[in-house]
């Protein structure tokens, strides 16, 4: 082995150990979380779908009067709550807030004490979805959340 066989050697060696250095601190940086947004750039990459936010508006203290059998007068108070993506929508879920009272007023008036306290909380869940999406048909209009939560039922 003669010296310019040596130092083409080390030469080789010392590009790439350089090479492997400078990857690692490129790929360190990319990887790494950004604490702000919680992603990193190459996450940001190949992510297909954008995320859209979730926003909430609350409707509190409907109360409702249930029919009862005998003298006792019996009532419902409800928090609702209702999911919404978009500013835009957020807007309009708001401003149809009264639609949304009546909707659930006229849905649960009619019914007995004893039939709505039966329900569970995913029976009430589907029927007031299915009246408000009657109600926003009515008014020739697409109902502006996607779901509610019922935060609060206390039956009196």
């Amino acid at each position: 082995m003669n010296a310019k066989t040596l130092i083409f050697g080390l030469l080789i060696a010392l590009v790439t150990a350089m090479l492997a250095a400078g990857m690692t601190v490129v790929g360190t940086h990319l990887l790494r979380m950004d604490e702000a947004t919680g992603s990193s750039f190459l996450s940001g990459m190949f992510s297909t779908s954008s995320r859209e936010s979730v926003e909430f508006v609350e409707i509190k203290n409907v109360v409702i009067t249930l029919k009862s059998k005998g003298d006792t007068e019996r009532y419902l108070l409800l928090e609702l709550n209702m999911t919404t993506s978009g500013a835009d929508n957020t807007r309009l879920a708001q401003e149809m807030i009264p639609a949304v009272r009546g909707a659930t007023v006229s849905l649960l008036s009619d019914l007995d004490y004893e039939h709505v306290r039966g329900m569970s909380v995913g029976e009430l869940h589907d029927k007031l979805m299915a009246a408000y999406k009657q109600r926003f048909s009515s008014l020739k209009m697409e109902v502006p959340f996607e779901d509610i939560i019922i935060s609060k039922m206390v039956f009196q």
